[in-house]
């Protein structure tokens, strides 16, 4: 028996509730030190919505004081950054910038801080950062704290869907830590014996900038000594053994992938 944490540097802690007319509106806080990426999970739903949906980023993320924006006019060299995976398998990049103008045909100034696309332009209506996925997040030379707030989701389940052998990174959409073999998934298992080679995997970064792996097989162990079966389906870390007691931290992102098209299902 395995019994492993969602580590921190890939979770942001629940920090603080409170409450907002019918809906419940949370934050979690995070430090982040300059020039390290940080894989960040998208918990919250925008403010007053009825079902999961989307959040604007300059709605959902904030930045401490200490965090400095940086400058279109510098080629983004000091920006904090924000790297989200597209379906080209690519990623889309925003940057925090204190001199983003209005994509009004006229370059207005904004006049404040703000998360801006890759040619200075206040983000649009389509940049946003749905419930349950993640991203990369990067402040290139000041150290400080990322918040995220909005909604809590108040759906008992959430599925995420990913595509065929292309990896995606997803986070677990509610406040609290859910249990790793609480997730159900319409992919097929693997095999333990076959090397995981049709495995679905699950990719968490930890502390020291690798992975901690994590595979869905159907001929995985306990961890007894005697490798006895377990005779059901189950996801177990590279030794084939059962990861019971393994939690994913609120708001913790990870990559998934899997031979072919499925999902994967958060329940509370």
């Amino acid at each position: 028996m395995k019994k492993l944490m969602f580590v921190a540097a890939a979770a942001m802690a629940c920090s603080a509730f409170c409450i907002e007319s019918a809906n419940t509106v949370g934050y979690t806080a995070k430090a982040v030190e300059a020039g390290k990426f940080y894989l960040i999970g998208t918990q919250f739903d925008k403010a007053g919505s009825d079902s999961a949906g989307s959040i604007d980023m300059n709605d959902l993320i904030k930045l401490s004081s200490t965090i400095e924006a940086g400058l279109y006019d510098d080629d983004f060299a000091t920006a904090p950054q924000i790297q989200v995976l597209n379906a080209a398998g690519g990623y889309s990049m925003y940057f925090y910038i204190s001199d983003g103008t209005y994509d009004d045909g006229d370059d207005t100034p904004l006049g404040f801080d703000a998360w801006c696309d890759e040619n200075g332009y206040e983000l649009t209506a389509e940049a946003k950062l749905a419930l349950g996925k993640g991203f990369w997040f990067k402040s290139p030379v000041t150290s400080g704290t990322i918040t995220a707030a909005g909604q809590v989701s108040e759906m008992a389940s959430t599925t995420l869907n990913f595509a065929a052998d292309k990896f995606s990174i997803i986070c677990n959409p509610y406040p609290v830590a859910v249990a790793l073999q609480s997730l159900t998934t319409s992919a097929t298992p693997g095999l333990y014996d076959d090397d995981f080679a049709t495995a679905p995997q699950i990719q968490v970064l930890n502390a020291a900038g690798g992975y901690n792996m994590f595979f869905y097989i159907s001929d995985g162990t306990y961890d007894d000594g005697d490798d006895t079966p377990l005779g059901f389906n189950a996801w177990c870390d590279e030794n084939g053994y059962e990861l019971e007691g393994t939690q994913i931290d609120a708001g913790a992102a990870f990559w998934i992938k899997a031979p072919v098209a499925g999902s994967v299902t958060f329940s509370l």
